[in-house]
Parts: structure tokens; sequence; C-alpha cells
């Protein structure tokens, strides 16, 4: 969906959940537990990983 539009994933975001629905209240949970800062070093990581695999 991200790939395929010219919309800021922010909006896209917006676009598809409720005010005060089920999704927003999971993101909220994710956001308050951290989780964007912990995708964030998991893509790191792997991709630090992956360079590391390609010189081998």
């Amino acid at each position: 969906m991200v790939t395929k539009s010219s919309k800021h994933p922010g909006q896209l975001k917006d676009d598809v959940i409720s005010p005060g629905g089920t999704t927003i209240a999971g993101i909220h949970e994710l956001e308050r537990g951290g989780f964007r800062g912990t995708l964030m070093n998991a893509v790191v990581a792997a991709a630090k990983r992956s360079r590391e695999l390609s010189q081998s």
C-alpha cells in the first residue's frame, strides 16, 4: 500500500483507522511501549548482519 501510493504513510494510516477504534488503541499501546524505536533497531541490526554476510 505504501509503495503504491504517493501519500505519506501517516496519511495512509489516518485513512484506514477509526478515531477511538480498536486499531488506534493498539497503535497507541505499541507506541507507548517503544515499538517504533525497537522496530528501527531491528531493521538496523538486520541490515548490518546482511552486510556482514555478503562480505564472507
